[in-house]
């Protein structure tokens, strides 16, 4: 019986220590690279980011310049601000080749603009069919897509609109009401913005230290709490989701990337500062795929790459709305 006994416990401590070495191999990251051009590393500053699945590019946008890398983390093209494009100021790549612009000129409403991918005009796309409320309220300064439909978005409104790429509005999302905090729009406003494959809306809140999943069918879940350890947050940033739906949130405070499953639970932070490689400083927007994660970066220190494995893992319970 005694041998019985030993034997399972043996068994027992076997199991939960292979259970704590996939607990501790659950999420593997390296650093790879950060984009350069001929030149060497841009130092970019606060740059948007978008994935071009596609064509396996990324797209990214700062100080009126969209520019375009390819897999090795090399950039291919650059264009932006002219007279007739505008000033870009967010762009995601549509399927066959062109790409959406949100770009403004001068004295002129913030637009759409049509370009093939080396930011030639084609046409300027109106959002119509605008709900009651919107019509006159509606800036928006933030654009993100999901096969063929665009979701463009009013941050400091608080608001999304869901459009075909003619810019027919087919849903419209007020996500202060939603929330029941329509009384402290002004003071909140989303600071991360971006659409997962399957439609989903992602957005973070920097003063209710929240992220947020806005389903197709306007349903919201939210995660987060405010804190400095790990899986907490101090000032959220921008979030994307990757194929596998893990979502990735930066935290500007922390200089770190918080990484959470599928069911949104915590799994990891890295990045940090510091000026080793792989170190981040005040990261700002992120995007996910392939296996990848790209991050941008204020002060200048450009977009790093990271190479990422991840295993299902438990944390941390989500909170629904």
């Amino acid at each position: 019986m005694r041998l019985a006994i030993a034997r399972l416990a043996k068994v027992v401590v076997a199991l939960v220590a292979a259970g704590l070495a996939v607990y501790a191999a659950a999420l593997d990251v390296s650093y790879q690279h950060s984009l350069s051009d001929f030149t060497g590393v841009l130092l970019l500053a606060e740059a948007r980011l978008k994935f071009d699945p596609e064509h396996q590019e990324v797209l990214v946008i700062s100080a009126g310049q969209v520019r375009i890398f390819n897999q090795a983390g090399m950039q291919e093209y650059a264009f932006g601000d002219d007279a007739e494009l505008g000033h870009p100021i967010d762009a995601v790549a549509l399927e066959g080749g062109d790409l959406m612009v949100l770009s403004y000129s001068a004295g002129s409403p913030v637009q759409l603009v049509r370009c093939n991918f080396r930011g030639e005009p084609a046409a300027k796309v109106a959002l119509t069919g605008l709900p009651a409320g919107f019509a006159e309220t509606f800036h928006p300064d933030a654009i993100a897509r999901a096969g063929a439909k665009l979701y463009v978005a009013d941050r400091p409104g608080m608001r999304v609109v869901v459009a075909g790429l003619d810019g027919a509005v087919e849903k419209s999302f007020d996500l202060a009401e939603k929330l029941d905090v329509a009384k402290k729009r002004e003071d909140l406003g989303l600071r991360g913005f971006s659409v997962d494959r399957n439609g989903n809306i992602l957005f973070t809140i920097q003063p209710l230290f929240r992220g947020f999943v806005l389903s197709p069918e306007g349903e919201v879940t939210e995660f987060g709490e405010r804190g400095s350890a790990p899986g907490k947050f101090n000032i959220v940033a921008g979030i994307a989701r990757d194929e596998a739906g893990y979502t990735y949130v930066t935290d500007i405070l922390k200089s770190a990337v918080l990484v959470f499953d599928p069911a949104l639970k915590f799994k990891k932070e890295f990045g940090y500062r510091g000026v080793r490689p792989g170190n981040l400083s005040a990261p700002v927007d992120v995007v996910a795929a392939d296996g990848r994660v790209w991050v941008s970066q204020n002060a200048r220190r450009g977009v790093n790459v990271y190479r990422i494995s991840l295993e299902s893992q438990s944390g941390p319970g989500v909170r629904s709305r």
